[in-house]
């Protein structure tokens, strides 16, 4: 008994005083730090993966993509998976290995179609298997290491050429054309300093949406004291078609489409927030603006298109800025243009016949994403720069945007909340067509496309004599 009490009280003194015996295994091997070939794949898939989704690459196509990967490089299956903003790479090495799993958290930054071009075009080589592991980790560091991407006052003024080519579809005189420009290029500038500064995107929305609801009132002052014509409301709408959420409400869909449901309540929340931060912003502006007396509109519902042939330039200026804004190069950028045009055309012959807004959105953007398959493969240009790039002039941001403020500025059972959830349904709508067209035009392209090329390598060619 004294003997067990004794051995109690030594053990801790020994540990603290330092008085045990040295038991260190002497010639211990440390643990071998290189890879693996086959953790070096993965990580690899992880990275090309990663800077994908951070791009905003909707989640079926780089898991798609990285599958491919994985299959050249590995003996054994891997599962990826995408939950939100955390991707996860799973494989199970059998009963006499650990199973490897890689996670990563995806934080969302501006788009490159330039980088994304690049890991799309080494994921298909490495697919088709062109390329070995040494050579695909070095191509890899090269594209990361020095992105290619336009000049930062040119992506600025692509910013301004969206908010001009919204103006021109509303029949904007050339005074709010160039406005609008550069009401476009400064909010551009604006949000691109927020985002290197890390504030959140809920509050660089409202002050964006403040700055440009206060720089509309003060041109209306201008407007009365020097006689011009200025629209303050087209001021307003093509300042904050940067700031609405079109593409990601387009993207939210195309992903819960996919059956990656999780990631796609998390895009619609943020489509919430960042509508709502617009809306706030408005507001805001233009109840400092009421005490000052100025009063005008801030929503697109009295303004009126122009004419079909004008409505075809806007929308080809929409596209093509969009496109520049994301660092595409310039033939990449005409082509997007092209397409942008191409779908606004679809969507005008198909409203011609009655069919409805919701209906020719949707066959429009399915227009698109068919033509995008092909485009993408003979130009080298990323189908997602395209298809993002055309549906840019149908995307229902505006009327997002319409609706919530609707719905704000009206109580609960009055006729014009009512009229406002209707828009709010339609825009909701509208982006479920465009999501669904865009991502069933690049479904079925996909073998329309291999299909062709196969035809195409089975032609008789003529040898040419020397």
């Amino acid at each position: 008994m004294f003997k067990k009490i004794s051995n109690r009280i030594k053990l801790p003194l020994t540990r603290i005083f330092g008085t045990f015996e040295d038991q260190t295994i002497q010639g211990l091997d440390k643990i071998d730090e290189s890879l693996t070939p086959n953790m070096r794949a993965l990580r690899l898939v992880m990275t090309i993966a990663d800077q994908l989704l951070t791009m905003g690459v909707p989640a079926s196509d780089v898991v798609h993509m990285s599958l491919g990967i994985t299959n050249t490089y590995c003996k054994r299956r891997v599962h990826v998976d995408v939950n939100s903003t955390l991707i996860i790479i799973s494989q199970d090495r059998g009963i006499n290995r650990e199973p490897l799993t890689l996670v990563r958290t995806i934080v969302l930054d501006d788009a490159n179609y330039q980088t994304i071009q690049s890991l799309q075009t080494l994921a298909l080589d490495i697919r088709d298997k062109k390329v070995n592991l040494d050579d695909a980790e070095l191509r890899v560091d090269a594209i990361l290491e020095k992105p290619n991407s336009l000049n930062r006052l040119l992506i600025y003024s692509a910013g301004g050429a969206v908010s001009a080519g919204v103006v021109v579809i509303y029949d904007g005189s050339a005074l709010m054309i160039s406005l609008a420009f550069v009401m476009g290029f400064l909010i551009t500038g604006l949000l691109r300093w927020f985002g290197r500064r890390g504030i959140a995107t809920f509050y660089s929305q409202i002050i964006a949406a403040l700055c440009i609801t206060l720089a509309a009132a003060a041109a209306t002052l201008l407007s009365d004291s020097l006689n011009l014509a200025i629209n303050p409301t087209l001021m307003v709408i093509g300042g904050i078609v940067l700031l609405v959420a079109g593409m990601m409400i387009v993207g939210a869909f195309q992903d819960a489409i996919d059956e990656y449901y999780v990631t796609a309540n998390a895009r619609l929340l943020k489509v919430a927030m960042a509508t709502s931060g617009v809306v706030i912003g408005v507001l805001i502006g233009l109840f400092i603006t009421t005490r000052f007396g100025i009063s005008f509109p801030a929503t697109p519902d009295r303004l009126m298109l122009t004419d079909a042939a004008m409505q075809y330039v806007g929308a080809l200026i929409i596209a093509a800025g969009f496109a520049m804004r994301n660092h595409t190069r310039i033939f990449g950028t005409l082509v997007a243009g092209g397409v942008g045009m191409l779908g606004w055309w679809i969507s005008r012959l198909v409203l011609s016949w009655d069919l409805g807004i919701v209906i020719a959105c949707g066959i429009a953007a399915g227009v698109i994403g068919l033509t995008a398959t092909f485009v993408s493969r003979f130009w080298k240009i990323p189908s997602m720069a395209i298809i993002a790039a055309g549906i840019v002039p149908l995307v229902p941001g505006l009327s997002l945007y319409n609706g919530l403020m609707g719905a704000i500025k009206n109580p609960p059972g009055d006729p014009d909340f009512m009229m406002a959830l209707g828009v709010i349904a339609q825009a909701v709508m509208i982006g479920l067509a465009v999501a669904a067209g865009a991502t069933f035009g690049n479904m079925i392209g996909r073998p329309l496309r291999r299909r062709m090329i196969q035809i195409y390598n089975h032609l008789p060619r003529r040898k040419l004599g020397s």
